[in-house]
């Protein structure tokens, strides 16, 4: 009977240890000035992590998010890597485990999220 709990609960524990949930990177991005700019953060973020991913950068608020829906990870400092290698600068950056999957979700959690982000606006 001991032997049997053993084993239920390695089983257990390498079953929960191997689930991994959402996560979302959001930051501003400063320097993006027009729609190619957006464009070009958008398949540099594709290329570094994945098709599996969900990509949402806007210009026009000066935003980066990339979330991995299940079963990943995402590096801050990968994140801000591929901000700056394509000319760009990175600002203030937070991580999250909920998939933010558009603009307007993005929206939400900033204004659930007050003073981490300063949005741009013309």
């Amino acid at each position: 009977m001991t032997k049997i709990k053993i084993i239920l609960t390695i089983l257990t524990i390498f079953y929960f240890s191997s689930l991994k949930a959402a996560e979302t990177i959001i930051g501003n991005v400063e320097g993006m000035f027009c729609i190619e700019c957006q464009k070009k953060l958008s398949k540099a973020f594709k290329k570094e992590f994945g098709s599996e991913v969900i990509i949402t950068v806007s210009w026009e608020k000066g935003l980066g998010i990339v979330s991995i829906p299940s079963k990943g990870i995402i590096m801050e400092s990968d994140f801000k890597r591929v901000v700056e290698e394509t000319g760009f600068r990175y600002g203030k950056i937070k991580k999250t485990n909920n998939t933010i999957n558009n603009l307007s979700e993005a929206n939400l959690f900033i204004d659930k999220n007050p003073g981490f982000l300063t949005i741009k606006t013309f």
